[in-house]
């Protein structure tokens, strides 16, 4: 692999475009959702005091959620085919200033990012906290939990666990399923037709002087599929995201999704970029379906603990209400088959919700380090 380092932003608005063209690497048949159960979620009051959050942090949420609520119409009009607004409403990012970018790929609330939005490294990630606030397209706010970490193939797969929500006129809760992507059969042929939906972040890097850009807080960018690194271990993207693709990425894109616009299937996860060519970087989709399939021991664990679908009502104390939580139950669905076993060379650590959090050692082989 080469000595360039990863970085996590633009050095131009559009990229060099490469010439390489790379064999498509053929994958099993991509995976079905990973269940048919939705497990358990506390639900907090839209306008409550969001937990794991500063003062500074929440009130720089209502402020995002604020704009992607006033622009949800225009982004879901601007993609003309019905999967790419699917592609858009699966698409998340991250609440807090040091943004950061997600897909959901399962209709129980299953989101994969980057590892390196969690921690560049195992000692990072064990210090930061697990639990982070994501905002879909339309301002809706959910919190999510890291519950596998894996630093060399830089993926780290979350589940959401909380949602702020809005009561109808009766008073009751909807709950559906969460819009996802499904992943595609195959890598795409080079030169395939990509978008990418991710957050561009609001410092202009590339700046002189300190000013903020002027992007949207999810942006689409359209682009193509540029092959892999030659000779690259695409199981290995610690130093670098071993897809290539062109489309446009700016600091805080980390984890977006790539999305085939023939059809919506996920190709990969914005990653990086290489500051010499300006070619854009991601984790391809044959690292992605090999770590989903290491993970459905986690998986399987937290569909065995719910055998039904529950919701946590949180009462807002500052409010003057109860200090209750209110169960609601829902029918009991049915579990999906899933696989058994915690992923290869993983150990595991106590979460703050007393839970499994698997790491996979960032270490590689060969020792490369982050720049």
């Amino acid at each position: 692999m080469s000595s360039t380092g990863r970085k996590l932003r633009s050095s131009t608005k559009r990229p060099v475009p490469a010439t390489q063209r790379d064999k498509s690497i053929a994958l099993s048949s991509p995976p079905e959702p990973l269940s048919t159960h939705a497990g358990v979620y506390k639900f907090i009051p839209r306008g409550s005091k969001l937990p794991n959050l500063s003062p500074a942090e929440l009130t720089l949420l209502r402020k995002k959620q604020a704009r992607l609520s006033s622009n949800a119409r225009n982004a879901l009009e601007s993609l003309a085919s019905a999967h790419l607004r699917t592609g858009l409403a699966a698409s998340l990012i991250f609440a807090q200033h040091e943004a950061g970018s997600a897909v959901c790929i399962d209709p129980a609330g299953w989101v994969i990012t980057c590892a390196h939005c969690f921690g560049d490294t195992e000692e990072e990630y064990e210090a930061s906290s697990k639990r982070r606030w994501l905002l879909f397209y339309d301002g809706r706010a959910v919190q999510v939990e890291c519950r596998v970490w894996d630093g060399k193939r830089d993926i780290a797969l979350l589940k959401i666990v909380a949602i702020e929500w809005d009561a109808d006129a009766g008073g009751e809760i909807m709950i559906g399923p969460f819009p996802f992507v499904r992943l595609c059969a195959r890598n795409p042929e080079a030169k395939t037709h990509i978008i990418c939906i991710g957050q561009p972040g609001s410092e202009d890097l590339e700046s002189a002087t300190a000013r903020k850009t002027d992007y949207n807080l999810i942006e689409v960018s359209e682009g193509m599929f540029r092959g892999m690194i030659p000779g690259a271990d695409p199981q290995d993207n610690s130093e670098i995201g071993t897809l290539k693709h062109d489309a446009w990425t700016y600091w805080g894109h980390s984890g977006a999704p790539l999305l085939r616009e023939a059809d919506g299937g996920l190709v990969g996860l914005h990653s990086s970029w290489d500051d010499q060519t300006a070619m854009r970087h991601g984790v391809p989709l044959v690292a992605i379906e090999h770590f989903l399939k290491e993970c459905q021991g986690v998986i399987n664990g937290s569909l065995a603990r719910d055998k039904a679908l529950s919701v946590s009502v949180e009462r807002d104390k500052s409010e003057g209400g109860e200090d209750t939580t209110d169960r609601v139950s829902n029918h009991e669905r049915r579990v999906g088959r899933v696989g058994v076993g915690s992923p290869k060379g993983a150990t595991e650590c106590p979460s703050p919700v007393n839970e499994n959090v698997i790491i996979i050692s960032s270490d590689s082989d060969s020792g490369d380090q982050f720049d």
